[in-house]
């Protein structure tokens, strides 16, 4: 709801609301932005199991574009997530690829795959998720060079804003695509317009950004300034 409309409704001012809002935000009570209030996002992600059913068909048909993207030969950085794991699935027939990640999910994925190495950060691992982030995995890709990288997040706004649930996840992203020399994003509709606690980056950061709906204008004038590849995957 908008600032304004709750100001009518509860029959204060603008500013009382706004100075009630603050204090809400500050406690975790609400979610605050662009004065607009909502519900305050869930503090941490649903459950690994769960997310991989949401939207499984556009995950898929983006995972599957995105090894359409890659060529053979190369060094991938794939980070967490179940479209990262997908990702990994249409790679495992990729010949002479290194892969660099902190997901268990991807090492399970590739574990098979002949012509693939696997290299794994070190560290304490989510066992929620099987992934290894924070510290840990910003060391490892920070010591590191990557041909592509590969990246989803745990929600973006319309206009393009990266959101996630925690700020060990928005340190492992970051230092894997500042490791890569391109950076592909993946966005299935269920991320779009999913809250998330930390704001962390914009889609127009990422040289490639794959979708399975169509971009709002606003996130595709963004991506069109930034020269950013947008692939829209049915």
């Amino acid at each position: 709801m908008a600032v304004e409309e709750l100001a009518r409704r509860f029959n204060v001012s603008v500013q009382t609301i706004r100075t009630d809002l603050r204090d809400l935000h500050e406690q975790g009570r609400v979610f605050r932005r662009h004065g607009l209030a909502g519900p305050a996002p869930d503090p941490d992600n649903s459950a690994y199991e769960k997310r991989e059913v949401w939207n499984r068909t556009g995950k898929m048909a983006i995972a599957a574009k995105v090894a359409d993207l890659i060529p053979e030969g190369c060094t991938i950085a794939i980070g967490t997530g179940t479209t990262a794991e997908l990702a990994a699935q249409h790679l495992a027939a990729h010949r002479n690829l290194t892969v660099l990640t902190n997901n268990l999910h991807v090492v399970m994925a590739l574990q098979n795959a002949p012509n693939v190495t696997l290299r794994l950060a070190g560290g304490t691992v989510r066992t929620r998720d099987l992934d290894i982030i924070g510290a840990d995995s910003a060391d490892f890709f920070g010591s590191m060079r990557a041909d592509f990288g590969i990246v989803s997040v745990g929600g973006m706004s319309d206009d393009g804003d990266l959101l996630d649930f925690n700020m060990d996840e928005v340190r492992a992203r970051r230092a894997l695509v500042s490791c890569c020399d391109h950076a592909i994003l993946m966005i299935d509709e269920k991320k779009v317009g999913r809250k998330a606690l930390c704001r962390d980056g914009h889609a127009s950061d990422f040289q490639t950004v794959l979708l399975n709906t169509a971009p709002s204008d606003a996130l595709q004038r963004a991506l069109v300034k930034a020269r950013s590849q947008i692939v829209v995957v049915s």
